[in-house]
């Protein structure tokens, strides 16, 4: 079974420069994809060891209170921008090169990540600056409030 994480970001994301960081930064990573398909992360190996969907803009803070419940959502101010994280199963290093790109996009977007995300962190990047991507107040970035969000698939 897949760990699954989520970033929620202040500002909107950019997937593939946060993955090239990593690489930079020493991970033996591919990097595949984007959009509109997922982005995905292959080990030196060639094996699938994350899958990133793209973000989608959050703004009803309903929304966050009913996917993640109150404790968590008290802790994140919408907007945001929600960016699915899944590890692939019983590969090592799965889980943790999940984690650490959760983690880095929320160092440089602001934001907090889901579960265990301690306090929202404000962006750290010169580019996450003025409001992120547009996007209308409404429940899910072209969806009237209330519509529902479910892991990639939106709904009313």
């Amino acid at each position: 079974m897949s760990s699954d994480l989520v970033a929620l970001v202040r500002r909107r994301p950019d997937v593939h420069a946060v993955a090239d960081g990593l690489i930079a930064m020493g991970e033996p990573l591919e990097l595949r994809g984007g959009e509109p398909e997922p982005t995905l992360l292959f080990d030196a190996e060639g094996r699938l060891l994350v899958s990133i969907e793209d973000a989608v803009q959050v703004s009803a803070q309903s929304e966050i209170l009913r996917l993640l419940g109150p404790e968590f959502s008290a802790r994140v101010t919408a907007p945001v921008w929600w960016v699915d994280v899944r590890a692939a199963a019983d590969v090592p290093d799965a889980v943790r090169v999940a984690r650490r790109f959760a983690d880095s996009l929320v160092h440089w977007a602001g934001g907090t990540v889901y579960p265990d995300g301690a306090s929202e962190a404000p962006a750290r990047s010169w580019r996450a600056s003025g409001q992120g991507g547009g996007g209308s107040a409404v429940g899910v970035q072209g969806q009237p409030d209330g519509a529902a969000y479910h892991g990639g698939v939106i709904g009313g």
